[in-house]
């Protein structure tokens, strides 16, 4: 009752009863009308319902929500519009509210409107009396809050869902605040630190660093604070619970509340101990394996070295037989068996010179390739010139003429390639090996 009515009560308490009653009325219209008018202007739905739960009223709002018009939702139960779980729930309230005379806020039901569909109202209930005081029904504010609810569904399905994804990966992830207490971690943190989690929640991480890895920790998430940017793949070396030693490679990412301010951080932990103690094996076995080849390789050259220097003495060996064998005993052998004269004689000494041709004929064949397949008459020549006989020397020699000799001379350079050129034969024999 507003406080002009108030004052019209007053004065009317000095009229005559007929008087009275009438200004009461209209005082009574008066708040009346203005209270209806509050209510029609309201969003939230408003109702008034009987002991049993009929509508005796409620707001334009109420009805669109409820989908009923006017007439069809007047005097309507609302037990029309409940489940069988739902009608329990609202008698259960309502009865409580009849019973203690004490306004219940905030309860929340679900109604099937006029078209089948459902939503949830949040309902204010308060026990409306007559003016004796009787309880004569219930009032209240219904509002839809269907949307919302829907919202807080998505949003914990959302979240069970994260939650169930966390839990399964088998990466460790973490949530901290800015002073680096552990928020929320998921099992693998806790296998990873070797925590339980009833220790781990809380726990400051530098509890678990000694001050170098504590100071590179820092840096990074200062970092990833001051620039608000993801870092991936940092490593740090921490300390288990049982003081064995781990490595971590860790992302880091700013966490913030829904305004944009930093609450704290967040990221992945995967453990890497194992890997960086098999890189470390790998290393040092890659060092030794270096320093092997490399004794490998000196010794390989060393050897090659020999290999080289001992074939140069077995061909200078060859050579040098070959040539003194051809020099010093077959001219002189030839000579012997041009002036034998006893059969046996001249047999022994055919059998000595097979012998040595057997003996030097690999000499010779090595000997012969390497200077442009020169005849054994030639090599003969050659190796006379090389020591420095001149033509009629080695023309008296084998028996033979000067001329012959020079022929074989001129043989020689061509396969040698020194012909029409002003170079000495000699010379150039002894130049080749």
């Amino acid at each position: 009752m507003n406080k002009n009515a108030g004052k019209q009560l007053y004065y009317a308490e000095r009229m005559d009863p007929r008087e009275f009653e009438q200004t009461v009325e209209a005082a009574l219209f008066t708040s009346e009308a203005k209270n209806r008018t509050i209510t029609e202007n309201i969003e939230d739905g408003f109702y008034e319902v009987d002991l049993k739960g009929n509508f005796t009223f409620f707001n334009a709002a109420m009805a669109r929500i409820t989908g009923y018009s006017h007439e069809e939702l007047i005097g309507k139960n609302n037990r029309e519009m409940l489940d069988k779980y739902n009608t329990t729930q609202v008698f259960q309230v309502f009865n409580k509210v009849y019973q203690t005379g004490l306004a219940t806020k905030a309860f929340d039901w679900e109604l099937i409107r006029k078209d089948g569909s459902r939503c949830v109202l949040e309902v204010s209930i308060s026990l409306k009396r007559s003016i004796t005081g009787e309880a004569v029904g219930f009032m209240g504010i219904a509002r839809d809050v269907t949307q919302r609810k829907l919202v807080e569904q998505a949003l914990r399905d959302n979240e069970e869902k994260y939650r169930m994804i966390i839990e399964n990966i088998e990466d460790g992830y973490y949530e901290v605040d800015l002073a680096g207490h552990f928020t929320f971690f998921n099992d693998a943190m806790a296998r990873i630190t070797g925590y339980p989690r009833d220790e781990l929640t809380g726990k400051n991480n530098r509890e678990m660093l000694d001050d170098f890895n504590a100071d590179r920790v820092f840096q990074v998430f200062n970092t990833v604070y001051t620039t608000r940017l993801a870092m991936k793949a940092f490593d740090w070396e921490f300390m288990r619970k049982d003081g064995s030693k781990g490595i971590v490679e860790v992302s880091v990412s700013l966490k913030c509340d829904l305004n944009g301010q930093p609450v704290g951080f967040m990221g992945i932990a995967r453990d890497i101990t194992e890997r960086k103690k098999t890189e470390a094996r790998l290393k040092i076995s890659e060092e030794e394996s270096r320093a092997k080849s490399k004794k490998l390789e000196d010794a390989n050259t060393a050897l090659t070295v020999l290999l080289k220097k001992r074939e140069e003495d077995r061909k200078e060996l060859e050579e040098t037989m070959l040539s003194n064998i051809n020099d010093m005993v077959k001219p002189y052998l030839e000579r012997v068996k041009e002036r034998a004269k006893d059969r046996k004689l001249l047999d022994n000494l055919s059998v000595l010179e097979e012998n040595l041709n057997s003996i030097t004929s690999p000499f010779s064949h090595r000997l012969s390739t390497r200077h442009l397949n020169l005849t054994a008459t030639e090599m003969e020549i050659a190796n006379l010139v090389k020591q420095g006989r001149t033509t009629k020397d080695i023309a008296d020699l084998m028996a033979v003429s000067c001329k012959t000799i020079e022929v074989h001379r001129l043989n020689i350079r061509k396969k040698l390639g020194l012909n029409n050129k002003r170079a000495c034969l000699r010379t150039h024999l002894l130049s080749v090996r």
